[in-house]
């Protein structure tokens, strides 16, 4: 039987041992659940957490729905059973895919977060009648993810033009996961996680084990990588405040984390699995031409959006040459032994190069119009590595 992968705490279980939460807020007992108190490490009063009785499925089936012990209610509130946070419930019947996305401080990972996820609402149907759902499952109705998104990403960026704050390394919400479920008749779903972890988490080898699990767990990966920290841009394009991490730095950790620190099968498996490796504020460097000149990347133009935009065919090749485009400037820009490195490592990777906002915010953190460039191309390609019914040029 295939596992189920818990979105906040990425530990794996089989599915018939999921447990259920009693929902019967008016008449049973609330108390302090004791495993999600030491998830949250804060008191987490709560409906009681019920283990299905042994024989109610059979086969090794997925259970519906459970009787709490104390009240009799039947519950079909699905909780992880390591964490005990609430859990979609298509998500354990289905399994499906899980990407996840990570990206160091600064790259502009909730810009893009927010961008992607309108895009996909937007034009999703355009990609082979693609559907995405907001998951709403959460112990505290506040978390769910639409009300998350609407209310701490689509408004902030799209409606009060400011750009996000910076995820904070000791906020409690970054453990909150935003989860989308992408759906297409007759195949496979996929999830979208959006584990919201601050880049400080893979800017030290120390801080890296606590903060890997779900990159262990995910099916892919998209790797947003600032463009800013790649040190012939930062000193090309003048900024003067300094480098706070390196582009290359976050993924020289992970790639050392996964050589020297994991099983044999799990680094494996990390280095085989789709990697979109995301440079993010592109616009920068193709809105300077004359600084660019001799280290420009052949294959983008911000004025040329990506082509299903327009003709609503996937271009594979496109995403080929942009990669092969985005690998000889990286060269150009004095980063070869990055270049070399990734090849050497990972055996499924294309590079991408995006801009969630189409254009750099004042300096008062604004942003007059969001026009996202590229956003979705990481994850279109993912989607055709999964084999999903793209309408793809031949």
């Amino acid at each position: 039987m295939s596992k189920v992968v818990c979105p906040y705490c990425f530990k794996e279980f089989e599915r018939r041992d999921v447990k259920f939460r009693c929902g019967n807020v008016s008449r049973c007992k609330r108390t302090d659940d004791a495993v999600l108190h030491a998830y949250w490490k804060i008191t987490q009063i709560t409906g009681v957490a019920i283990t299905p009785k042994k024989g109610f499925f059979r086969f090794g089936g997925t259970p519906d729905s459970a009787v709490c012990p104390e009240c009799g209610e039947k519950s079909y509130q699905m909780i992880c059973p390591h964490c005990h946070n609430r859990i979609p419930k298509e998500m354990v019947k289905k399994k499906g895919y899980i990407i996840s996305i990570i990206g160091a401080r600064s790259s502009g990972k909730t810009n893009y977060i927010t961008t992607l996820i309108n895009e996909l609402m937007r034009h999703g149907s355009d990609l082979g009648d693609i559907g995405i759902i907001a998951s709403n499952v959460a112990d505290n109705p506040e978390y769910t993810t639409q009300l998350r998104y609407e209310r701490d990403f689509f408004d902030v960026l799209y409606r009060r033009k400011t750009c996000p704050p910076q995820t904070d390394i000791n906020d409690p919400k970054s453990r909150i996961p935003l989860i989308y479920e992408i759906n297409q008749k007759n195949c496979r779903p996929l999830y979208l996680v959006f584990y919201d972890t601050a880049g400080e988490n893979f800017g030290n080898l120390r801080n890296i084990a606590g903060n890997v699990e779900f990159l262990n767990r995910s099916d892919a990966v998209i790797w947003l990588l600032d463009t800013f920290a790649v040190p012939y841009i930062h000193d090309k394009l003048g900024i003067k405040e300094p480098i706070e991490l390196r582009f290359d730095t976050i993924m020289a950790n992970i790639m050392a984390h996964f050589t020297d620190n994991v099983s044999e099968e799990v680094s494996r498996n990390h280095f085989d699995k789709p990697m979109a490796l995301v440079f993010s504020k592109i616009d920068a460097i193709l809105g300077n031409a004359e600084l660019f000149d001799d280290t420009s990347v052949a294959a983008l133009r911000m004025e040329v959006n990506s082509s299903f935009m327009e003709t609503g065919r996937v271009s594979l090749s496109e995403f080929d040459s942009i990669s092969d485009s985005l690998a000889e400037a990286l060269k150009a820009w004095q980063e070869p032994n990055f270049v070399k490195n990734i090849l050497n490592k990972y055996r499924n990777y294309k590079y991408f190069g995006v801009s969630a906002l189409g254009g750099q915010p004042d300096r008062s953190n604004r942003v007059e119009k969001v026009r996202p460039y590229r956003v979705l191309d990481p994850l279109v390609w993912i989607l055709s590595e999964f084999k999903y019914k793209l309408p793809i040029d031949k």
